[in-house]
């Protein structure tokens, strides 16, 4: 749920906003039986690093969920990916096909690093549009530098100290998650979208139909069928 913030308006105010939102994957995978599976945590958290504008996470995208040293007062840090179709100098091209991440201008993007949360080498995007390369739509960004990248690999995003925003992986979203404009990035900012949520713990998806996946968070895969990725914490 989204709370507008506004000033003192002696009426009604309408907001209207237009969209589209793509077909759905079935991504988790259905057992039968007594199962402990997709339980929810004990308590929700501010979700730290969201979109800088309209974007969505998918049903089966992971996350962290982060507590302080004494268990509680959690924060949520979303696992964003981004697949790289092509590189040339500062222009990275991105897969755009409606089940995939929204790269934004000012967001620090860089190839996953060997181990969750460990140092990455990362650029900013400087700007953003639409294009093509040969038949695939991608995002067409602008990097304040050149990124070692090829087609086909993850990008994730990085931190303000150089190192994966993301530094463990605990949490499944459940289902697709719209998210409209600015997210906020800390908790005192009353100009921004603050949004608040609960993930699942476990859950086992199929990895084809997930979002793109680093190699350093395939690593964390708990399960043992093949094909299936396991979120076990």
């Amino acid at each position: 749920m989204n709370v507008v913030r506004n000033g003192v308006f002696r009426g009604i105010r309408l907001f209207q906003k237009t969209g589209s939102i793509g077909g759905g994957k079935g991504v988790f995978v259905h057992r039968g039986g007594s199962k402990d599976d997709l339980v929810t945590f004990p308590i929700g958290g501010r979700i730290m690093n969201g979109f800088k504008g309209d974007a969505k996470m998918f049903a089966g995208d992971l996350c962290e969920y982060r507590t302080d040293a004494n268990g509680v007062n959690p924060k949520i840090y979303l696992l964003k990916t981004y697949l790289v179709e092509s590189v040339s100098g500062t222009t990275l091209n991105i897969v755009r096909d409606g089940f995939k991440h929204i790269p934004f201008v000012g967001d620090k993007l860089g190839v996953a690093p060997e181990y969750i949360g460990k140092e990455m080498k990362s650029a900013t995007i400087v700007a953003v549009s639409k294009g093509k390369v040969g038949s695939q739509d991608v995002w067409v960004c602008t990097t304040s530098e050149e990124l070692t990248a090829k087609k086909g690999d993850v990008l994730v995003e990085a931190d303000t100290d150089g190192t994966m925003a993301v530094k463990a992986i605990n949490g499944v979203v459940d289902c697709d998650i719209e998210m409209f404009g600015v997210s906020a990035t800390e908790e005192v900012d009353f100009d921004a979208v603050h949004n608040l949520y609960t993930p699942m713990r476990r859950g086992e998806m199929y990895i084809s139909k997930m979002s793109p996946i680093p190699v350093c968070v395939l690593k964390e895969n708990t399960s043992k069928v093949n094909g299936w990725f396991r979120v076990d914490y």
